[in-house]
C-alpha cells in the first residue's frame, strides 16, 4: 500500500492512447475505504476487505456498492490483507501476504468456509503459514526486495501468490510462488516469473490477482494484463490500460468478458468505487 503523493501525480500524468474508461457503477461504503480484494460470492454479491490495519472482517456487498452483510473472522488478525479468492469447493482464502518492507516472519492465508457465510456474524479460519526459500535476510538488500505480494488466485489445486517488486534497480518482474491449499506450514520455491514492465513501481507493480477458466488477469495501478495458459505456460495475450488512473488494488471476473474493480480512497485523486468493464 502507497500513499506519497508523488505516486498519485505520477498515475496523474501518465495518459496512453489505449486507456480505457471503466464504468464507475457504485462508491463502496464508508467502512471499505481501502479495498484491496474481491471477488463474487454468488452473481449480485461480491466478498471485500480492508487492507491493513482495520479488524479481520470481510464485507458483502452488492453490485450497487451497498454493504449488505460483514464477518470476523474470529482467530485472524489483519496484519496486511492484500488479496483473496474462492476455489469453486466451497472454500474463500484470504492473503494476509502484504510486505511493504519485505522483513515479516509472520506471513499467513486464511482459509474460511463459505457455507452460510453470509448469515453469520463470526467465524474461524484454517490457516496456511508459509516463508520464501529464496529470503535469505529480513530485509534483503535493496535489490532483492521481491518479497512483498498483493496478488492471490486459486488455480487447479494449488494456490498460486503473484508478488509485487520493490527492487531497487526495478526489474519489472511478478514472481509466483505455488502453496498447497491446505492448513500447514510452507517453505515455497519460486515457481516461474512474468515480466509486467520497466516503468516503474507507479505503472508495473502487481496489485491484485484474478483467474478465469484459463485465463490470468493481473492488476496494476494504470492496467490489467491478461495470460492465457497455453501447453502448461502463461502467455501473454494483451493488456488494457484503465482510466481513472487511481490506487487500483483489487479485480475479479465475473466471466472473461466482465471484469471488476475497485480503489482504495486517496485524498489527490479519490477513490472507493466498484468499477465495471465489459470487452470484447
Amino acid at each position: 500500500m502507497i500513499k506519497y503523493v508523488c505516486l498519485f501525480f505520477l498515475l496523474l500524468v501518465s495518459g496512453t492512447n489505449y486507456a480505457q474508461n471503466l464504468a464507475r457503477i457504485a462508491s463502496l461504503p464508508s467502512s471499505i475505504e481501502e479495498s484491496s480484494g474481491i471477488a463474487f460470492y454468488n452473481d449480485s454479491t461480491l466478498i471485500t476487505h480492508n487492507d491493513s490495519g482495520d479488524k479481520p472482517i470481510i464485507y458483502f456487498i452488492n453490485l450497487k456498492g451497498k454493504l449488505v452483510h460483514q464477518v470476523l473472522i474470529e482467530n485472524a488478525s489483519n496484519v496486511d490483507w492484500e488479496d483473496l479468492c474462492i476455489d469453486g469447493q466451497g472454500n474463500l482464502f484470504i492473503a494476509d501476504i502484504g510486505n511493504n518492507n519485505n522483513d515479516r516472519r509472520d506471513l499467513k492465508i486464511y482459509k474460511v468456509a463459505l457455507a452460510n457465510l453470509h448469515t453469520k456474524q463470526k467465524v474461524m479460519a484454517e490457516v496456511i503459514t508459509f516463508s520464501y526459500l529464496e529470503q535469505n535476510a529480513f530485509p534483503p538488500s535493496d535489490s532483492l526486495l521481491n518479497f512483498d505480494a498483493e496478488g492471490l488466485v486459486f488455480h487447479q489445486d494449488s494456490l498460486l501468490i503473484f508478488t509485487k517488486c520493490r527492487a531497487n534497480p526495478f526489474h519489472g518482474n511478478t514472481y509466483c510462488y505455488k502453496i498447497p491449499a491446505k492448513p500447514g506450514n510452507y517453505k515455497l520455491h519460486r515457481s516461474f516469473q512474468l515480466y509486467i514492465g520497466n516503468k516503474g513501481f507507479t505503472k508495473d507493480a502487481v496489485t491484485s490477482a484474478s483467474i478465469c477458466s484459463n485465463r490470468l488477469y493481473l492488476l496494476t495501478y494504470n492496467r490489467f494484463l491478461i495470460y492465457q495458459l497455453v501447453e502448461g505456460k502463461w502467455t501473454y495475450k494483451e493488456q488494457h490500460y484503465t482510466k481513472p488512473y487511481s490506487q487500483k488494488e483489487a479485480i475479479t471476473t465475473k466471466n472473461n468478458h466482465t471484469i471488476y474493480l475497485t480503489d482504495e480512497v486517496q485524498k489527490i485523486v479519490g477513490g472507493g468505487k466498484l468499477y465495471k468493464m465489459e470487452m470484447q
